[in-house]
């Protein structure tokens, strides 16, 4: 049986390999933001957060290991704002509220948002795995999911809808990131907030009006 101090040992090895793979994943942001993750490689990585790349092989078996949770932890933060914005909004809002949490995510985290494309390199996923895509995926739905119920709770939409719609209003975030992160709104003299502002209502009214024609044809 351990005692305290055997207790205390592992704590303290356990603290240090979670602020190494802290210092890991805040280097590989970096440079898989620069170069991709095709184009990243450990001994790369490794030098970035200052580790020889034995060191990185004992807390990670490769780059995809590592990139999967850097993934792992945006997406389930990210997740976390959404529905807690969620949670705080008067029904009637609530949508709005996930939909605008999940760009304000983004755009107060830009490199989160470019390794958001998913294995980025280009606009086509590579993957980093099947059970490793597969478990991102879920931690991916969680997020949709949650801008879903969201859109539910406000009345705007039926159940059987509310996933087609979270993923169309999610869309729209995406746009206005987009046009930020690559500088067009700056060029066109537009602000973020305006245009995230003008979006939701736009997408309140479409889905309102969307609605209330399925509802006229269920009647009819």
């Amino acid at each position: 049986m351990a005692n305290g101090s055997d207790s205390e040992v592992e704590k303290r090895k356990a603290a240090v390999n979670a602020f190494k793979r802290e210092l890991i994943r805040d280097a590989a942001k970096r440079v898989f933001v620069e170069v991709g993750l095709h184009g990243a490689s450990v001994r790369e990585i490794a030098k970035a957060a200052g580790y020889t790349t034995g060191a990185l092989y004992a807390q990670y078996a490769s780059k995809e290991e590592v990139y999967a949770d850097i993934l792992r932890e945006s997406l389930t933060d990210m997740a976390n704002a959404v529905e807690q914005a969620a949670a705080s909004a008067p029904i009637g809002r609530k949508g709005a509220a996930a939909l605008r949490a999940w760009f304000e995510y983004f755009r107060d985290r830009p490199a989160e948002y470019d390794l958001g494309f998913y294995l980025y390199g280009g606009a086509k996923p590579a993957g980093v795995g099947k059970e490793l895509n597969r478990e991102l995926n879920v931690r991916l739905k969680r997020v949709y999911a949650a801008a879903a119920d969201a859109l539910e709770a406000d009345g705007l939409v039926k159940a059987a809808e509310k996933h087609e719609r979270a993923i169309a209003g999610a869309s729209w975030m995406f746009g206005v990131l987009l046009m930020l992160r690559t500088g067009r709104l700056k060029i066109l003299t537009v602000d973020s907030e305006e245009l995230v502002d003008e979006c939701l209502a736009t997408f309140y009214r479409g889905t309102a009006s969307a609605e209330g024609t399925r509802a006229r044809r269920l009647r009819d």
